[in-house]
């Protein structure tokens, strides 16, 4: 996933010619300064990645989210997050990461 305009695009099927001139954001893109995002660091802080399969994708569309709604509710975590799947199964750590993220930019 990639942010396109600060939206969440897959980018597996989106070609080149679709996002001429629009801002691109990866999650290497996240971060400023070798400074890791808040998101990146709740991920970090709360061991919410295991095989980092789906992270990136995860990180991507919890970064979109807490633009658009910078104090999220569990429920509008998990409604950003649906789509993806993490069969490590760690759901909670990812809220929770992501809860800790909207706090922790919430305070800075």
């Amino acid at each position: 996933m990639v942010l396109v305009n600060g939206k969440p695009q897959t980018s597996c099927n989106l070609p080149l010619w679709a996002v001429q001139g629009h801002e691109i954001t990866t999650l290497e893109g996240l971060g400023h300064d070798g400074r890791p995002h808040a998101l990146q660091q709740a991920f970090m802080d709360e061991n919410a990645g295991q095989c980092g399969y789906c992270l990136s994708g995860i990180l991507i569309s919890a970064s979109a989210l807490l633009q658009e709604i910078p104090l999220p509710s569990r429920a509008q975590i998990c409604q950003a997050l649906d789509k993806h799947l993490c069969r490590c199964g760690a759901h909670e750590r990812i809220i929770r990461a992501v809860q800790r993220a909207a706090q922790t930019e919430r305070h800075t």
